[in-house]
């Protein structure tokens, strides 16, 4: 199992925006993230006032998270130079809420590769129910940081 230290070094994400707390298992086509939703996430003021429910969109992005650590190991960037971003999102569907106090285990499985381009498909759970899923592609950025110009 490997923590947000092991995670960090990996993917760009920081502070509030990471949205996995653990990778549990992985190899070069998949992989189990963790996500432990708490009630002190700055979403849960906003959505919605005393009944918080995590944004499905965070959802999806941890699932990307996941996506991303599996991709970037698997080209053997884990010094975390290289980025990625979304290029299309389809088959969204949620089927059930996520609370503060759930553990979200994200699942993704690597579905094609072409150079730059990732094609996942991720399943999100909670106690052993689906409550989200999606079909994402990601381009994988591998150029160096742009020097700071004077």
């Amino acid at each position: 199992m490997l923590g947000a230290k092991e995670i960090e070094q990996v993917i760009p994400h920081r502070g509030h925006m990471r949205l996995v707390d653990e990778i549990r298992e992985y190899n070069e086509n998949s992989g189990v993230g963790i996500h432990y939703v708490r009630d002190d996430e700055f979403w849960c003021a906003g959505h919605f006032p005393g009944k918080p429910i995590m944004p499905g969109v965070l959802q999806i992005e941890a699932l990307a998270q996941t996506a991303c650590f599996i991709a970037l190991s698997r080209l053997g960037y884990t010094d975390g130079s290289a980025l990625g971003y979304f290029t299309t999102m389809e088959k969204i569907k949620f089927s059930h809420m996520v609370l503060p106090g759930d553990v979200l285990e994200l699942h993704v499985e690597l579905v094609m590769s072409k150079m730059r381009m990732f094609k996942f498909h991720g399943i999100a759970m909670v106690g052993g129910k689906k409550v989200a899923e999606a079909t994402f592609t990601a381009m994988m950025d591998f150029r160096d940081k742009p020097e700071k110009s004077e």
